[in-house]
């Protein structure tokens, strides 16, 4: 389960990374594996049955830790849907519950110059997904839903992030956290302000019915999601500070074997996401700013005045 973020010190918040910092600290610091390290797969096993499906844990622990991938992608401003409620349409049969949706984005090799060791890892990171989910045995028969997507002959990783969970889930999840037994538990969205509230949460008005069935029995889950400040990100602001960004992910990977559909499904699941550098402004056309009554663009010779 998710936990509540460390409040952060104005020092922290202020302190400057390069992309040199940010590779050393994705290298060495505790926590995680760099997701372009060399045969990762040896260093994990699977974790049979827990509540998101057989996680990925760290090997050789004496407790079952889970097993945490990290590095840094581009956000793809493709096949977008980190919004506050992606686009759900009750209408729609193949959407299903809103208590079950899941936000979800793919990340892709960076383009950014200062960080170049995103765009030269990326194939090794992808090699390191694609042996974490041959190291499944199944059926041949199985198809298998990969985190890696491939779209016109560009690779990209699928993200996904559970914006629902059920209240009940919750308190298992927090028992098996607290220790001392004194009953006091902390909830994911301790803390915030109102705009991170399930009652205020900002879907769209044909989804408004179907949130107000699920607050008395689901939390919300906002995206932990931070910008270059380490401050939160609200949701009414996804789509503005991530689409296209470059992050800093921290994500944990799961299987799901289903029987009845014959289908082998594999998540990469939001554990922590920080902007390092924010999306690129859009192209500019010169087309676009013209006075189409002043008749054809490329017949003018000062394009500068329209």
């Amino acid at each position: 389960m998710p936990t509540t973020s460390p409040k952060l010190s104005s020092s922290t918040r202020t302190s400057p990374k390069t992309p040199a910092s940010v590779l050393n600290k994705l290298q060495t610091s505790p926590g995680g594996f760099y997701a372009a390290m060399p045969r990762l797969v040896y260093c994990t096993e699977y974790f049979a049955g827990g509540k998101d499906g057989n996680i990925l844990i760290t090997k050789g622990q004496d407790n079952d830790e889970e097993f945490i991938i990290r590095g840094v992608f581009q956000v793809s401003r493709n096949n977008f849907h980190f919004t506050p409620d992606t686009n759900y349409d009750p209408a729609n049969v193949f959407h299903g519950r809103l208590a079950d949706l899941k936000l979800h984005c793919q990340l892709t090799a960076g383009r950014n110059e200062a960080f170049k060791f995103s765009s030269e890892d990326f194939s090794a990171v992808c090699e390191n997904l694609n042996a974490f989910e041959k190291s499944v045995p199944r059926p041949r028969y199985y198809e298998t839903h990969s985190v890696i997507q491939d779209t016109i002959g560009h690779r990209s990783i699928k993200l996904t992030h559970c914006l629902f969970q059920a209240k009940d889930e919750a308190d298992d999840d927090t028992s098996s956290i607290d220790g001392d037994g004194d009953g006091n538990s902390s909830t994911y969205t301790d803390g915030l302000s109102s705009e991170f509230d399930i009652v205020t949460w900002p879907v769209a008005d044909r989804c408004q019915g179907h949130l107000q069935d699920i607050i008395s029995t689901h939390n919300i889950c906002p995206l932990p999601v931070y910008d270059k400040d380490h401050i939160l990100i609200p949701p009414l602001k996804y789509e503005e500070k991530l689409k296209g960004a470059l992050m800093e992910a921290h994500f944990a990977f799961c299987h799901r074997h289903m029987k009845n559909s014959k289908h082998d499904i594999f998540e990469a699941i939001v554990r922590e996401l920080i902007v390092l550098s924010p999306p690129a402004a859009m192209p500019t056309s010169r087309f676009k700013r013209r006075r189409l009554s002043d008749g054809p663009c490329t017949e003018q010779r000062n394009w500068g005045k329209h």
